[in-house]
């Protein structure tokens, strides 16, 4: 029965977790579910597709097939929209049909960004900014290292009172549980994801695996739609002092359902250092679309600097 936090899930494993988690629906932060689900249920129809999972996938299917590219040349490629991908990747092979399986990659991910910052205290103020690309503190190596432009989410979805009001009461749950700091300024970054499960390719929004996101505090996944799927369990996982991940908390989240916690850094404030995951999910009935919608946003601490 929700909501749950790691003081519940400490009792359920017999083993304290410190580091905050909190499962809980929107009614629980004073918001009207339905009415926050019927404004956003249909928006993630419109929004574009996220060709870069295309690009990653291509890439591996390249490497699969021992087709070397030098990752600075395949960084061009990744990052800018203008280059011809047919064209490109007959620079690196002379094999059509391995060319043809690249272009044939679709893609599964519709997605949107959108950025605030917000100065607590009295009176407090929400202003929207607009980050011009994203990239993760990960090796340079990594894909996830290289910077991604993605559509901006519409004004009229993002200012508008229950979405405000949602980013603001996941600002307060950080202040909550971080009462050793006074927060004054955050910074709100939430991504509008929309995924598409196939008969044969399972809807996957975490490709890269376990991982943190690089903020203080993040609510993975917020769900707005489940249509047609079987599966999608959010996780949290503890990674231990050997390296090893460890499931602490599963959950099959449902639509006005959702999953905060600490992020990055947390274990030299709290003890436990948290990662999340999410499984992949399956078309239900054949016959119609399979989609899971989302909304995930991180929260960093902006003043003063942790």
């Amino acid at each position: 029965m929700l909501p749950i936090t790691h003081k519940e899930i400490s009792l359920r494993r017999k083993v304290p977790v410190h580091s905050p988690i909190l499962c809980a629906r929107l009614d629980h932060l004073d918001i009207d579910t339905a009415a926050f689900i019927e404004h956003f249920t249909e928006a993630f129809k419109s929004m574009d597709w996220d060709l870069y999972d295309v690009k990653r996938k291509q890439y591996e299917l390249l490497l699969a097939h021992q087709v070397e590219i030098p990752f600075s040349e395949f960084k061009a490629y990744y990052t800018e929209s203008s280059i011809d991908a047919k064209a490109f990747l007959g620079l690196w092979t002379t094999d059509k049909l391995l060319v043809q399986k690249c272009l044939a990659i679709k893609p599964w991910r519709r997605r949107s960004v959108c950025a605030f910052e917000m100065q607590t205290g009295q009176p407090q103020t929400l202003t929207r900014i607009y980050p011009e690309a994203f990239a993760q503190a990960v090796d340079t190596e990594d894909m996830r290292s290289l910077p991604r432009i993605f559509s901006q989410t519409e004004a009229e979805l993002v200012d508008h009172t229950l979405f405000q009001s949602f980013v603001s009461k996941i600002a307060e749950q950080a202040q909550k549980v971080t009462p050793h700091i006074d927060i004054k300024k955050v910074r709100l970054t939430a991504h509008f994801m929309s995924v598409k499960a196939r008969q044969l390719v399972p809807g996957n929004n975490s490709p890269e695996g376990a991982h943190e996101d690089g903020a203080d505090f993040i609510v993975s996944a917020l769900v707005i739609n489940r249509d047609n799927i079987t599966g999608a369990k959010s996780q949290v996982l503890e990674r231990l002092s050997d390296g090893t991940l460890v499931t602490i908390f599963e959950r099959e989240l449902q639509p006005g359902e959702f999953l905060f916690q600490a992020d990055t850094g947390e274990e030299k404030h709290y003890g436990n250092d948290l990662w999340h995951y999410v499984t992949p999910f399956y078309v239900d009935d054949p016959s119609q679309e399979s989609w899971r919608d989302i909304i995930g946003l991180d929260v960093e601490i902006i003043e003063p600097k942790v």
